[in-house]
């Protein structure tokens, strides 16, 4: 039988059932077996059988490299994709499992080792170019079929740049990039990217950098715009992360100030930017706040 069909039968019985059978599965198994596949163990200590299990199917740091440049290399030629000699129809189905072995264990080492940290994003852009781009696999969502979000893998991401940096204006720089010229997958906006920045750790003079960075970036895409249609919708993306930080900050005399001054003019519909302002509000918990702008929303008409 297989697993699959195990776990779906398993479901159906009750939990006396289900003790019942493994009672009597184990009475059957020989001891010779018991011994060797640590059952007794697996059975008193469950968690940690598991956890030292995956320890032990772990591969080396040089191994996960090599799997990870392989993975990566296979994919860019669409070998996951279209039928070759190289790779069988199961394995080009199956890709998403070598990718989540390969992704579980860079992050074992990528704390300490710059490696690990590398191939992490080379994961993070192959799959992100697959999902919004290009198609590298037998499906558009990778993200969904790995069951982990882009954002996800994202703010991991920027928490390495920051391992990386010698500065933090660096690190600043380099995810605020990423996130804006990422392809997004389907379940991701540019906002949603954007604010994984807003989710890091940050003292009072790195959040001053990220405003000063984040102005400038926005003052550069905004020149852009009379020249490239996308580059409107990057401002716009750019500046709801500019509102969402000074929320952040309890900035919000200037946030409002701002709404009305320099983000409602640059969208086709008003009440999309004001709309925003009002979740940002709510969700950081200033309800005071968020009753008044509804108010406000009331007497100009804006459609919340």
């Amino acid at each position: 039988m297989r697993i699959g069909k195990l776990r779906m039968l398993l479901e159906q019985y009750g939990e006396a059932t289900l003790r019942d059978v493994i009672v009597e599965m184990y009475r059957n198994i020989p001891k010779t077996v018991i011994e060797e596949k640590d059952i007794d163990f697996m059975v008193s200590q469950f968690t940690r059988y598991k956890e030292q299990k995956s320890s032990d199917e772990r591969h080396s740091l040089s191994q996960t490299i090599i799997l990870a440049e392989r993975f990566v290399e296979l994919a860019y030629d669409h070998l996951y994709l279209v039928p070759n000699q190289v790779m069988s129809e199961r394995d080009q189905k199956n890709w998403y499992i070598h990718a989540k072995k390969i992704i579980r264990d860079l992050v074992h080492y990528a704390d300490d080792e710059p490696e690990a940290r590398t191939m992490y994003e080379e994961m993070f852009l192959l799959l992100s170019s697959s999902a919004g781009e290009e198609p590298l696999f037998t499906t558009s969502d990778p993200f969904r079929l790995l069951k982990l979000s882009q954002t996800t893998m994202l703010s991991q991401l920027i928490q390495y740049y920051q391992l990386d940096a010698p500065a933090p204006a660096v690190w600043i720089d380099r995810s605020l990039y990423t996130a804006l010229h990422v392809p997004k997958d389907v379940d991701s906006t540019r906002v949603d990217l954007l604010s994984t920045l807003l989710e890091q750790s940050y003292c009072i003079a790195e959040w001053n950098l990220l405003h000063e960075r984040l102005t400038t970036l926005c003052d550069r895409t905004l020149a852009k715009a009379q020249t490239d249609d996308n580059a409107l919708a990057d401002y716009q993306a750019l500046k709801m992360l500019e509102l969402e930080l000074l929320v952040e900050r309890g900035l919000l005399s200037e946030a409002e100030q701002k709404l009305f001054a320099e983000y409602i003019p640059f969208f086709s519909h008003r009440s999309e930017p004001f709309k925003v302002y009002v979740n940002m509000l709510e969700s950081h918990g200033h309800t005071n706040e968020t009753k008044r702008l509804r108010r406000l929303a009331k007497e100009k008409r804006i459609q919340l």
